[in-house]
């Protein structure tokens, strides 16, 4: 396919996409009520008396908070689509055998990446707002706005919900023949370094617990990744499609 040909791809699979989220938007703007009591709940009974009331800090600023309620409820709608749509784009680069794993991607790319916001939003959200509150000072009152609270808490949520894509990223890589398996795994131990300054950056608490919490979850997504990766290598070399000998 010449390079004008893929784009043209491209912009198919965006549009798509875009359309698939425009329609997850709209079904999260009318539940947005429900999204809100979900966003919530991390943080109820955590908030000082006084402070335990979240304001809105504009005239405009309802208007836009449902409809950041929206995206966001949208986006883990849309995200079967949307996964979908990248394995539409890239299928075209791969043998026959290759094309097959389409459902199993699309499920597995979707699983992973709701566990991840589902983690997030029962251990990582109630605990780092917990430090948080805990770090106030005497005599001080806080002023919790929803705005404010929705943006921190949607950045939790998404970057969870991609690092728990590690393993079908690393098995890519691998059954693609971008990188061999072994090689991978002779980087756990960076890799296991890695996940454990990551936490250190994203879990507000600092004890090593809660830092482990975060961190081998991690690391052990990697190693389901490498794990795949040399089952599907191991696979590919006991029985090859006669395209691919060729090649």
């Amino acid at each position: 396919m010449t390079f004008t040909g893929h784009l043209g791809e491209l912009r198919r699979a965006l549009v798509v996409s875009s359309l698939a989220l425009l329609a997850g938007m709209i079904v999260g703007v009318i539940f947005s009520d429900f999204l809100d009591r979900l966003l919530r709940a991390p943080i109820e009974g955590l908030l000082p008396a006084g402070s335990d009331q979240p304001v809105f800090l504009g005239i405009f600023e309802p208007i836009f908070y449902r409809l950041k309620l929206g995206f966001i409820g949208g986006l883990v709608l849309a995200s079967p689509v949307i996964f979908q749509q990248l394995w539409w784009f890239i299928a075209p680069a791969l043998y026959p055998r290759e094309r097959r794993l389409a459902l199993p991607f699309i499920l597995l790319a979707t699983a992973f990446f709701a566990g991840g916001v589902t983690f997030c939003y029962a251990i990582i959200l109630p605990q780092a707002a917990a430090f948080a509150v805990a770090q106030m000072t005497d005599n001080t009152r806080m002023i919790l706005s929803l705005q404010s609270y929705l943006s921190q808490s949607a950045m939790f949520l998404l970057a969870f919900g991609l690092v728990f894509e590690t393993p079908l990223l690393v098995f890519a890589l691998c059954f693609l023949g971008v990188v061999k398996p072994s090689t991978m795994a002779r980087f756990r131990k960076y890799v296991l370094l890695g996940a454990f300054i990551v936490s250190a950056i994203i879990t507000p608490t600092p004890d090593a617990f809660n830092q482990a919490m975060v961190a081998v979850p991690m690391y052990l997504l990697f190693e389901l990744g490498v794990l795949a990766g040399r089952l599907a290598v191991r696979r590919r070399a006991q029985g090859q499609d006669p395209e691919e000998k060729g090649h």
